[in-house]
């Protein structure tokens, strides 16, 4: 056996070449996997960024001098992940292999169980994919009966120093200006586009795999727009810092008919596949913010999604996404319909969030979690339904990210493990936060959200922050009620199925 050793490197781990030093002499293993791309219906522009991005970073990382042994998809080839890996391992007599902690656990676990099998030695790499590490948020969570994202907040801001003054009280006064961040949008601001990545020569190349063998999944290859290599991602997060990281802030939750990204970053997906390190972005949010004088609303605001929600999140996936997964708090069991993939389901702000995941393979988080995740709830669907449909529709999308979004925020499932209420609203918060106008749509979103109520009356009269819920109910009008009822039993047999199974 040599002395030789391998790096295997996933689609979701392009860090940059620097951060691969260590590894010495290690071959870099990287191969693309129909499995992969297959084991749910991912959207087209997902599997089209992954496979160019990581084609992208094969040449980078042969530019900075590595050795890349690179797998091709080929759908015609029976060969596993594992086969391929076989075949490098045995051609440069490989004694180690070397990879970056893989947050997905499934994943994992082959990686793991393959080393295990062929008595592979192993070695774990920290990811620069977050500030905080596996062992601190279990530290953390040890620590308290109750998890929330707002304590393990603070304490990454205050052991990283972040946006803290020198007596280590924080920026402005407050921990978290949430409170500032919930403007709706007013009708004279007209946010500025996010302009479409160049297509690489592997985005060409691939748009056209994606259409030949994935043209049956969400979202359409053709209309890709993504950055694929890591100078478009950096130019993507220049672009953000110039043009809407002031305005951030106070439209944050806004939703809007004549914006789909609003002032939003669109940062995530090279966040979360290596294109850029949450260090990198925040530092440069940080220097912008010392440079220029920007409302600490907005700064703290986007700080908090990047090392509060995000790192909270991939806690919370590590620690107890087995468990969440498994619960199924209201017992739901509806199946959706083909109108949710289509956008065709009568509600206007659903199908309008619908066809923006569709057509970008991306929404913001108020699109996600109280108009398509409220909806879900209200309308009683399985819980690892609801988690395949954010799965499939964003490219985003990664099981350490959507299982505790999915299960913890958007639907409720796991019971509260961390959230402390359900997200649920009839019509007019989404009026109030966007500039849609009333109409039959607000009539079955409240009779879903008011039947909703009825059904678990016990459970929100015991909880005192929700107790005047049904209190409400019972003060509504019997005319309203009867009306918006049968419109929410109306929607419920046209837009979900009961699950027979």
């Amino acid at each position: 056996m040599g002395e030789r050793r391998l790096l295997v490197v996933l689609g979701n781990q392009l860090f940059p070449p620097e951060r691969l030093q260590d590894c010495g002499n290690a071959v870099v293993f990287m191969a693309e996997d129909v499995g992969l791309c297959t084991y749910v219906k991912h959207h087209q522009q997902k599997i089209v960024l992954f496979l160019a991005a990581m084609r992208s970073y094969a040449d980078e990382l042969r530019a900075a001098g590595f050795d890349v042994r690179y797998f091709p998809l080929d759908p015609d080839d029976d060969a596993s992940y594992e086969d391929k890996l076989d075949q490098v391992i045995a051609d440069v007599e490989c004694s180690e292999l070397l990879h970056f902690e893989i947050e997905d656990k499934p994943m994992e676990s082959r990686i793991v169980e393959f080393c295990d099998e062929r008595s592979l030695a192993r070695v774990e790499l920290t990811s620069p994919m977050f500030y905080g590490t596996r062992d601190d948020f279990r530290r953390f969570a040890d620590d308290r009966k109750r998890l929330l994202m707002a304590d393990y907040y603070k304490l990454r801001r205050q052991e990283s120093g972040i946006l803290l003054d020198a007596d280590g009280a924080p920026e402005g006064g407050k921990w978290s200006f949430d409170e500032a961040n919930r403007r709706k949008l007013p009708k004279d601001v007209q946010p500025p586009e996010i302009a479409p990545a160049p297509h690489t020569r592997h985005v060409e190349d691939v748009v056209g795999i994606v259409e030949q063998h994935f043209g049956d999944h969400p979202g359409s290859a053709a209309d890709f727009w993504w950055p694929t290599t890591r100078e478009q991602a950096r130019e993507w997060l220049q672009d953000f810092l110039d043009q809407r990281l002031a305005q951030f802030g106070p439209f944050e939750d806004a939703m809007s008919q004549r914006s789909a990204t609003v002032f939003h970053s669109a940062l995530s997906p090279s966040l979360n596949i290596g294109l850029l390190t949450p260090h990198e972005v925040v530092n440069a949010v940080l220097e912008r913010y010392e440079a220029r004088d920007l409302p600490i609303e907005s700064i703290e605001g986007f700080v908090r999604q990047v090392i509060g929600w995000r790192e909270f999140i991939r806690g919370v996936y590590q620690v107890y996404g087995d468990e969440q997964a498994s619960r199924n708090f209201w017992g739901h069991e509806r199946e959706l319909t083909g109108d949710w993939y289509r956008g065709t389901t009568g509600i206007e702000p659903l199908d309008d969030a619908i066809s923006t995941s569709l057509r970008l393979g991306w929404a913001h988080h108020i699109q996600r979690l109280m108009v398509v995740g409220n909806l879900m709830t209200l309308c009683e669907i399985r819980p690892a339904s609801a988690w395949r449909w954010f799965m499939e529709l964003y490219v985003d999308s990664s099981e350490w990210v959507m299982g505790p979004n999915v299960y913890g925020m958007g639907i409720f499932s796991d019971g509260g493990m961390f959230a402390t209420k359900p997200y649920i609203c009839g019509s007019n918060y989404i009026l109030k936060m966007s500039d849609y106008g009333k109409g039959d749509w607000c009539a079955t979103v409240d009779g879903l959200y008011w039947r909703f109520i009825d059904r678990h009356r016990d459970f929100f009269a015991s909880n005192p922050r929700l107790a005047l819920m049904p209190k409400a109910l019972d003060r509504l009008d019997g005319d309203r009620r009867e009306t918006i009822f049968a419109a929410a039993e109306a929607f419920l047999q046209r837009c979900t199925r009961q699950d027979t199974t």
